[in-house]
């Protein structure tokens, strides 16, 4: 008995005729692997134009044709919304990096929340961006421009476009673990640190995004921290 119903899902998955239902659902798990809610929303809908696909062309099941529909529209609704709101806020290219690539950020409330808490500033060459032993360093981010990373005045690491610069001190509350000093000309995003904390204790979707970068941006760095001991 269950060899023959082993036998029917498995005739069931391997017919091309639902390959709609398949692809349905591999848009949808797809999106539950997003960070961004603008992509989530895109494979999201994805996923309900496929499923309305399947339920029209091989199953004719019109009550699940009918959810999926409305689950479709929503998602529809959402993601002209969230398209409408970035382009209503217009952002520098700095700036949009910063909220969309580096965070993920994809609600404009958010964005306003987080630029309003940044200073952005120039750095020239062999500027000091931090102080080894320093406490209660500033976060910063970094636009453009490169970094050296210094340990007891050893070169360690660089940091460049799209680090942070500070981010183990927010998390942990210890001093400025290294020295930052500018190796070219940069272009940084100072963060109000008491203003940085009161926003992301109001907030926890963005104290999320912010420690997922912060995570995103350490593996990198020990990347390169081992790259460059190892030369």
């Amino acid at each position: 008995m269950w060899g023959q119903v082993m036998q029917a899902i498995l005739a069931d998955l391997t017919n091309p005729e639902n390959a709609f239902g398949h692809l349905s659902y591999i848009f949808l798990i797809a999106s539950m692997m997003m960070t961004s809610l603008r992509k989530l929303r895109i494979l999201a809908l994805c996923s309900g134009l496929a499923a309305m696909a399947h339920f029209l062309l091989r199953t004719q099941d019109n009550v699940s044709l009918a959810w999926e529909a409305i689950f479709t529209l929503t998602n529809a609704t959402q993601l002209a919304i969230l398209i409408y709101r970035s382009r209503k806020l217009d952002l520098r290219e700095k700036e949009r990096a910063l909220v969309e690539d580096t965070l993920g950020f994809d609600d404009a409330l958010d964005w306003r929340r987080l630029l309003a808490l940044v200073d952005w500033r120039d750095v020239d060459v062999g500027e000091v961006l931090m102080e080894q032993g320093t406490q209660s360093p500033p976060l910063i981010y970094i636009a453009s421009g490169a970094a050296m990373i210094e340990d007891q005045g050893k070169m360690v690491g660089v940091c460049g476009p799209g680090d942070f610069v500070g981010e183990m001190s927010l998390v942990s509350g210890n001093p400025a673990s290294a020295t930052v000093r500018a190796t070219n000309r940069l272009h940084i995003a100072v963060f109000d640190p008491v203003k940085l904390d009161q926003t992301l204790s109001r907030s926890q979707d963005m104290r999320s995004a912010l420690m997922a970068a912060f995570n995103r941006g350490l593996a990198a760095k020990v990347l390169r921290m081992n790259e460059t001991r190892a030369s």
